[in-house]
This record gives structure tokens, sequence and C-alpha cells, in this order.
């Protein structure tokens, strides 16, 4: 395998279409919110799914189908279409459901393409911004386009952004393993704590601003695009792959370090996450 600073025709070719695709997929949310979001249950009462997320996820499985027929692809909604290569697409078409439907910030499309496992093309529009960014392993850039250009964005954290830390979990409701892991972080470093609803928006923030993102039972479309974007921004990145589950701790390597046996703890009591 190629080294992942020297991208392929493939990964050029999947970066731009990423980029538009975002931009599309963000459309399609904000028309079809305009009045208002139905959304219905699914599995449990606060896994949200809304017209959107079946509109978007059709469209960009449409889109991969056509520009990259040899390609898989996994999305939140309708699961895995595997491929002949070793190419795949994951898809979240709406990360943060519960806020797209509720009219808060920090809902998202998440885009990424993985060669061999590995996320290297990233792709996160942020709804409630009106912006779309994009990375591609081996660049150390982020692009940010507000429909008007496309700029270069430079990760700036400061002092009090590097203090927030966003903890995400695969599931809703509160519940004792959510506790637990609250109680664990108390033994730490001072940290101001931060639960946005959604992995994609929060790491796509500490890239950006500075921070650090603990994820415990999450699923790969959930954090996928956001590891290319953290780790293009220079942060350390670790993650649990369970199967079922992932976990994952992005910040910087003493973030790691202290965080780690938390997602340890957890992988061997086999949380359960209901997604």
């Amino acid at each position: 395998m190629r080294p992942l600073s020297d991208p392929s025709a493939t990964e050029s070719e999947a970066f731009d279409a990423a980029h538009a695709w975002a931009a599309e997929a963000m459309r399609i949310a904000v028309e079809l919110a305009k009045d208002g979001v139905v959304a219905s249950e699914k599995g449990s009462r606060f896994n949200m799914l809304t017209p959107a997320d079946e509109a978007i996820e059709r469209y960009l499985r449409q889109q991969v189908g056509e520009a990259f027929p040899a390609h898989g692809f996994l999305g939140e909604e309708d699961g895995a279409s595997p491929g002949a290569n070793t190419w795949t697409w994951v898809v979240d078409p709406i990360d943060g459901t519960l806020n797209y439907a509720t009219g808060l910030p920090g809902a998202a499309c998440s885009i990424a393409l993985l060669r061999d496992g590995q996320p290297v093309v990233g792709a996160i529009s942020d709804f409630s911004a009106g912006l779309t960014y994009r990375a591609r392993a081996g660049s150390r850039a982020i692009l940010c386009d507000d429909g008007q250009a496309e700029v270069v964005r430079r990760p700036s954290p400061s002092p009090v952004g590097s203090a927030r830390i966003f903890i995400e979990w695969g599931w809703e409701g509160v519940d004792p393993a959510m506790l637990e892991t609250l109680a664990a972080l108390g033994s730490g470093r001072s940290r101001v704590l931060r639960i946005v609803g959604g992995a994609a928006f929060a790491l796509l923030h500490i890239s950006l601003w500075g921070g650090c993102f603990l994820g415990v039972g999450l699923r790969m479309w959930d954090v996928a695009a956001g590891v290319v974007l953290a780790r293009e921004a220079g942060l350390d990145v670790r993650l649990w792959d369970d199967g079922a589950t992932i976990h994952l701790i992005a910040g910087s390597a003493d973030d790691v370090r202290e965080l780690a046996p938390i997602v340890e703890k957890f992988r061997s009591r086999r949380v359960t996450a209901t997604v």
C-alpha cells in the first residue's frame, strides 16, 4: 500500500467528490427542514430518523455507485454494500439527528473514504454554520467552504479551547455507564466538559479550536470523517474497533495517555451501545 502522504488518483477524485456531496447533503437537510422536521423513532425512544436522513443517504449511495462503482458503502440507515476492492465509503447522513430534529446546532453530514480500513478522505458539512470542511490524509490541511469560496483553515487552539473535552456515547439516555465515565474524568486534570450529541461536529471543533474527544460505543460512520480532520490538524488519534462498536480518543499525546484507561475499562465490561 502506498504511503498515505502520497495520495492516489482515486483519493484525489474522492476528495473532490466528497466536497460536492457534503455541500449537497447540507442543501437537502436545510431544504427538508424549512417546514419543520417530522422525526420517527428508530429502535429506541431517542434514536431518531427523519426524511432528511433517508434522502441524504439515498443520494450519497447513488453518487458513490455512479462515480465509484467498485467501492463498498457503509451507511447508518441502510447498512453495508460490499465492494470489489479495498475502498469503502462510510457515511452518516445526519450525525446528531436529535439535534437536527429539535433545532439545535451540532448536526452535520459525515462522509469518509476508507482504504484498507483506514480513513483517508473526510468531509463534514456543519448545517448550523452553513460550512463544509474536508481533509485528505497526509495533506496537513483542512479546507473550509462557505458556498462562495474555499480557504485553508488553520487550527487555532487557545488555552480555553484546549481545556475542552467532548464526550459522546453511542446511545441515548442517561445510564450508569455514562455516569461512571464522567466520574472517571474527575480524577484527571481540570477540563471543561462538553456533550453536543454529534461526534462529527465535536471532532471538527477540536480539530479547529482545540480540546480533545472521548467516544465510547460509537460506530465507524460517527467518527470516520472526523478522524481524518483530527489527524490533519496534528492531533493524536487512538481507535479501538470492537467490531460492532468503535471507541475513540483524539487530542494531544497527553490526552490519549490519560484517557485510554477509561476506554479500556468500558471495553473490558463490554458496554453495549443501543444505536
